[in-house]
């Protein structure tokens, strides 16, 4: 039973976690693992499922989560990548030690959801959050699960994802949906493609906006993917039928699978707490805009969040030690947010000569070595900051602003 006593009333929780993916799990393992009273609610009949993610993470974004992952989610290592511009110009941009893991999402978070339960979280699926009910100064939820019924918890994580549905409801700032980019993605077999390097493919022609990406996933099998402004479908499938390098790859591939999703290119939101509620993840928006990631920096704000519940209730629920979470997830990834989201406004916004310009300088000024050896997949800000630093850097970029679309 929970411990806490607010205002006379005993709660059905101490923390409720609307959402099962990776940012809601993490955030429940921070609360559970502190010996409080934790629910996690998912709407979906299965955790994890249907997955919407090209499941490429960092090792060293999984280190920094405290997480080793079991052999039988990792299906594939990769130690680099090759950025194709629209012409075809090709940048290598690999290390010698392995700089990623392509995990199967499903059974990524299914083992995250058993990690949280073995640590004490509860955790109930097919179970849908209607709405918020205010109550005073907290609040109640109403669920439609089996029956509709109402809980009520000292405090509350939303993880819903990018449709702000439940954090719009209360006022909370949501995910903008010009930032929103709809994606696609099969899966597929009998491909002809490195084995341990992703590609990513710009142009305007291909993907508006951003790009299409192949990841290795072993055994000739692939993601292929895309993500850009509008019709992501009908863009992939004309790639891979006519791109000439992408249809070259896809020669005789058999489609296994596929699956839509949405990309988030935008800042995250200006304001994630609200009372005895925190938003987390994608419906905060901390995602990476220059590959749509979120699974790491979501993960590291939401443990963020997970403690500084748990602060808060050890000795009743302090409305205003909740607030302390938007100072500390500023600290920590806030600079990185905004370094990425410009990059990718800046590559975002050149034509496909622009495009072919920076792709091909970078190559023959040497700022690949800035990248190699600064380089991190999750937190970007570092080295784009070297990069502008970079008087090659600065020249290259004369170059390519010639090419700015000047319709945007």
């Amino acid at each position: 039973m929970p411990s806490h006593d607010f205002m006379g009333t005993t709660m059905d929780h101490d923390a409720i976690v609307i959402g099962a993916g990776p940012a809601g799990l993490l955030a429940a393992t921070e609360i559970a693992k502190r010996g409080l009273d934790v629910l996690v609610l998912e709407e979906h009949e299965r955790v994890g499922e249907p997955d919407h993610c090209a499941g490429l993470l960092s090792t060293s974004g999984l280190e920094q989560l405290g997480l080793s992952l079991p052999e039988d989610i990792i299906q594939n290592t990769v130690s680099g990548a090759r950025i194709i511009s629209p012409s075809g110009h090709a940048i290598m941009i690999e290390r010698a030690r392995r700089e990623a893991l392509v995990v199967d999402r499903r059974r990524f978070d299914a083992w995250l959801a058993t990690r949280a339960e073995n640590l004490g979280a509860k955790i109930t699926t097919k179970t849908k959050v209607r709405e918020f009910i205010s109550k005073g100064l907290t609040h109640k939820i109403r669920v439609q699960g089996e029956n509709t019924t109402d809980l009520e918890a000292y405090a509350y994580v939303i993880a819903e994802g990018n449709r702000c549905r439940l954090s719009g409801s209360l006022g909370i700032p949501t995910i903008e949906k010009s930032n929103k980019y709809p994606a696609f993605q099969y899966e597929v077999s009998n491909v002809d493609i490195d084995e341990d390097i992703v590609e990513m493919f710009y142009g305007r022609n291909i993907a508006p906006g951003f790009f299409a990406w192949i990841i290795p996933i072993g055994e000739r099998r692939a993601r292929i993917g895309l993500a850009c402004k509008n019709k992501s479908r009908l863009r992939l499938d004309a790639a891979m039928q006519h791109h000439k390098i992408i249809a070259e790859r896809m020669k005789g591939a058999k489609i296994d699978r596929s699956m839509g999703g949405v990309v988030i290119v935008g800042l995250p939101i200006p304001r994630m707490t609200y009372r005895n509620i925190i938003v987390v993840g994608d419906t905060a928006g901390i995602v990476k805009a220059t590959t749509g990631g979120g699974v790491i920096l979501g993960g590291i704000t939401s443990r963020v969040a997970g403690r500084t519940i748990a602060e808060a209730l050890a000795p009743g629920i302090k409305a205003s030690q909740i607030q302390q979470y938007e100072k500390r997830w500023r600290s920590l990834v806030l600079d990185e947010l905004r370094m990425m989201y410009f990059a990718q406004k800046a590559i975002s916004s050149l034509s496909d000569k622009g495009l072919d310009s920076i792709i091909r300088d970078a190559g023959e000024y040497g700022l690949l070595d800035t990248i190699r050896r600064d380089g991190d997949m999750d937190l970007q800000g570092r080295v784009i900051k070297k990069l502008l630093g970079n008087p090659q850097m600065l020249l290259a970029g004369i170059r390519a602003i010639r090419y700015i679309n000047p319709f945007l």
